[in-house]
């Protein structure tokens, strides 16, 4: 990691999306990742991170990234290696299996792309005019084509086939990849054949499958899509999730929609925010990379009792995922694409005026359901919330819309993390757990931002005052980096809620509470206080266990006189400040 950020730096990397200029030692620019009519996004070239003032957004190269292109860390990581040139420890190390397994992904990337411009080329010979027709009377504009990079593939078995061993690839990666099949006695032939070609890109930009529509009456699937293969997995990716990547993130919202066909035509209607699942239902991982830009999605679904299904397993999926939502249902037997066509947007908008919030979508839905079915999916909704401090709310809301015990459904729900308030917990109880975590908050974004610090710390016991598992989890994975450790090594190890924490406090431009010396002997007093406390009741508890109480024991009786001097030490000296 630390050899890529050495040949790729933050500033170069934040410029290919934004428009920096130089403010003191840092560069700022206006947020990417949220509307915002000041610049408040700043990147500090020094240490190498960003973070935005508005949103909150931050970390490093490989953070940015992310965010931007909807990748997940891990895939982060290898395009930027690759960019940079450097090969990472997993492919190194592990032996042929691994290199092997490095260069069928970037063959494979190759013959995508090679693959994306022979399919192009194709629509423009004489055997594309059928294709080009068709696209005439969908009222596909040509700008469309263009934006999506549509082609053609032709009728023969094996052209493309033929065109990949021509250039020099190996027809048996092209096969591992998804491009062709081997048939019975062995030879590869196209997937797609005389079909409308959709390239289908990862967030990041990069060809990693296609979609193919058939053009004419021959008997054969309407649509067909890549295979999974090492760069693709179509849960895990939406059609046209590139292309509207800038307009989700200024809008804060995505309109999913279940067709390709669908997203080029709400495009050319201006809907650029708009993409679509890839012939399966829609999936977590697929919420999850839309999370990544977007805190509300707008689902389009059909109004028979098929797409109302959808829309409610959709809607329990996001809603699950901390994300708002609306689900508009089109009329049986439009879908979006004929609809604007045929009406434009004014009905179009019309729907949109009226959809239902999603909770109140599910509520819609469940009433008609039978009491005991809408129950079991009020709990398995519940129990799937990803984050515990949305559950009373979904809670409250559904029992009230369907009439359900809200006190014996809360009683039926499985207990969430031992850092959450329970149900019903009491209101001191409730600022008992918040005031904990707020001083636990306040260590570790000490320990991240004064990592000098850290020695002093161990010394003082403070892990003691830590009761929240985060912060545990960062105390611990800090400690195993020893007292002179590389951040980009912590980095390493902590997951993605942690990773986050570390780089809103690290960006943090306010000073400390006090200044630093203070607050450290804060803190370390605090530690003392607990620790002499604990010390105080142990001693107390082993004077009540003694059997002969009129004589105690000296040594006893010295650690208690210690310990009593010792709170009130730090009781004066708390006095003074």
């Amino acid at each position: 990691m630390r050899e890529i950020k050495a040949r790729i730096g933050i500033v170069e990397l934040v410029r290919r999306w934004v428009d920096l200029r130089r403010a003191g030692n840092r560069w700022v620019g206006p947020c990417p990742f949220h509307q915002e009519s000041k610049p408040s996004f700043s990147v500090n070239e020094e240490e190498g991170f960003f973070y935005c003032f508005g949103c909150q957004a931050a970390g490093d190269i490989f953070d940015f990234h992310s965010r931007i292109t909807g990748s997940d860390f891990r895939e982060s990581l290898e395009q930027l290696a690759e960019e940079a040139g450097v090969v990472l420890e997993a492919e190194a190390g592990p032996g042929p299996a691994a290199a092997e397994r490095s260069d069928l992904r970037k063959n494979a990337l190759r013959m995508h792309e090679f693959a994306k411009d022979y399919f192009r080329r194709n629509m423009l010979t004489d055997a594309g005019a059928a294709c080009r027709d068709y696209l005439e009377q969908r009222g596909i504009e040509q700008g469309m084509v263009e934006k999506f990079e549509l082609g053609w593939s032709l009728p023969g078995w094996s052209g493309l086939a033929d065109a990949l061993r021509r250039a020099g690839f190996s027809l048996k990666e092209g096969t591992e990849s998804g491009l062709l099949k081997t048939g019975d006695r062995g030879s590869a032939y196209d997937v797609f054949r005389a079909r409308l070609i959709f390239p289908v890109r990862s967030a990041a930009g990069r060809v990693i499958a296609f979609g193919g529509r058939i053009i004419g009456e021959e008997d054969a699937a309407k649509y067909i899509n890549s295979p999974d293969s090492p760069l693709y997995k179509k849960g895990e990716n939406l059609f046209g999730l590139y292309q509207a990547r800038r307009s989700v993130s200024v809008k804060k919202a995505a309109i999913l929609t279940e067709g390709y066909m669908d997203t080029l035509t709400l495009h050319q209607f201006g809907y650029d925010n708009a993409c679509a699942v890839l012939g399966t239902a829609l999936t977590a991982e697929q919420v999850r990379r839309l999370g990544g830009f977007c805190s509300e999605l707008e689902l389009l679904f059909d109004g028979d009792a098929a797409g109302r299904k959808a829309a409610l397993r959709a809607c329990a999926m996001v809603l699950g995922r901390g994300l708002n939502c609306r689900v508009v249902c089109l009329p049986d037997g439009e879908d979006i694409d004929s609809l604007l066509h045929a009406q434009g947007t004014e009905a179009f908008e019309e729907l949109r005026r009226f959809a239902p919030e999603g909770l109140d979508f599910c509520i819609r839905s469940l009433s008609a359901a039978a009491p005991r079915e809408a129950l079991a999916w009020v709990k398995n909704f519940l129990k799937d919330v990803e984050h515990p401090e949305f559950v009373s709310r979904f809670a409250s809301r559904l029992c009230r819309g369907l009439d359900l015990d809200e006190r014996e459904l809360r009683r039926s729900l499985p207990a969430r993390s031992k850092n959450a308030p329970p149900a019903g917990a009491a209101a001191g109880e409730s600022r008992g757990v918040m005031q904990k975590d707020a001083l636990d908050r306040r260590i570790m974004s000490f320990v991240v931002r004064c990592p000098q610090h850290m020695p002093a710390l161990r010394n003082a016991g403070t892990m003691l005052l830590l009761t929240q598992d985060w912060a545990l989890s960062i105390w611990e994975k800090t400690v195993s980096c020893g007292p002179d450790y590389d951040p980009n090594e912590v980095l390493g190890k902590l997951d993605d809620k942690e990773r986050e924490f570390w780089w809103r406090q690290r960006a943090l431009e306010a000073p400390l509470r006090e200044n630093q010396d203070r607050e450290l002997a804060d803190i370390c007093r605090k530690a003392a206080a607990y620790c002499a406390e604990k010390q105080d009741r142990a001693c107390r508890q082993a004077m009540l266990g003694q059997k002969d109480k009129s004589v105690y024991d000296p040594e006893l009786l010295k650690a208690l006189n210690e310990t009593l001097l010792r709170k009130r030490t730090l009781g004066s000296a708390d006095g003074q400040h």
